[in-house]
């Protein structure tokens, strides 16, 4: 998995990502596909091309810092003035702080972007929204799709052997097979307004800590 940390910097990054983002009032459905897009180029633009996938990706980039602290979230991220900050639940497994630190990257990429990405019209509920594309942007750089398919090919397709490669949860590795296609599965016990959104359905099976990162 090659990776060179001083490859691309975090100011760069940022920008990349940001610019994937239309100038206009976007659907749910065009969130989710930006937030893939913006997967894809962060993976790119790190030179990723093998699994497991390297939170340093993340955690490496200048004026990025993360922390592990005794927290009751997951997760929460904030400009310091200096840098950002990711506070990580220090007492969660491995995987799953993992799978955090990509699902706040999103929200530091969407920071002063939201209102173009879950508008208050388009989203009832504008901060669950704003979680699920954070999960699903997540998945896509923890588990790629081309590298699932990959992986799959290859004769790599029980949930615990997926989850192992990948170092994500069992349940992550569900939901992305779901996702892109190599499993069916009908979605569980999906609300009201998750169900508004095709694109929605499936995502709330992901590992989600359910309150937005906290943006300062």
């Amino acid at each position: 998995m090659p990776h060179n940390p001083n490859r691309a910097h975090s100011q760069s990054v940022l920008s990349k990502m940001r610019a994937v983002i239309p100038n206009r009032i976007l659907s749910i459905d065009e969130s989710l596909r930006i937030a893939e897009l913006q997967a894809a180029h962060l993976l790119a633009l790190q030179g990723i091309d093998e699994g497991p996938v390297p939170e340093e990706i993340i955690t490496e980039l200048p004026k990025m810092r993360v922390e592990f602290v005794d927290v009751p979230l997951s997760g929460a991220c904030y400009w310091d003035g200096a840098a950002w900050v990711i506070e990580i639940n220090k007492t969660e497994s491995w995987n799953r702080q993992r799978f955090v630190i990509a699902h706040e990257f999103k929200h530091i990429i969407d920071h002063g972007y939201t209102d173009r990405l879950y508008p208050p019209a388009e989203c009832s509920h504008h901060v669950d929204h704003a979680e699920l594309v954070a999960d699903y942007f997540a998945g896509c750089v923890l588990v790629p799709t081309v590298l699932l398919k990959r992986a799959w090919r290859h004769g790599i397709q029980r949930r615990p052997d997926l989850a192992e490669y990948f170092r994500v949860s069992e349940r992550t590795v569900e939901t992305r097979l779901t996702q892109v296609g190599l499993i069916d599965r009908a979605p569980r016990c999906l609300n009201r307004h998750h169900q508004r959104s095709r694109a929605l359905r499936g995502l709330a099976t992901i590992d989600h800590h359910g309150e937005q990162g906290a943006m300062r």
